[in-house]
């Protein structure tokens, strides 16, 4: 019974552990995550920014005759 008891204290006591590591790389991902997906946007602006100037650059080649 004693050896038992050891056991499962032993069991619970891992998987207190392992919670505590899942938890703190949880936490972990989040952050990753947010920087991310602030990272993508800053990004997507970017490329809209420059797609905004090759229009405008087509469109102003295209009113002086060049295309």
């Amino acid at each position: 019974m004693h050896a038992q008891l050891k056991s499962l204290e032993q069991q619970l006591d891992e998987l207190i552990r392992l919670t505590r590591n899942l938890r703190g790389e949880n936490f972990s991902l989040r952050q990753k995550l947010v920087l991310a997906e602030n990272e993508k946007q800053e990004l997507n602006k970017k490329i809209d920014r420059a797609a905004s100037k090759i229009e405008n650059i087509l469109l102003q080649e295209d009113d002086r005759g060049l295309l």
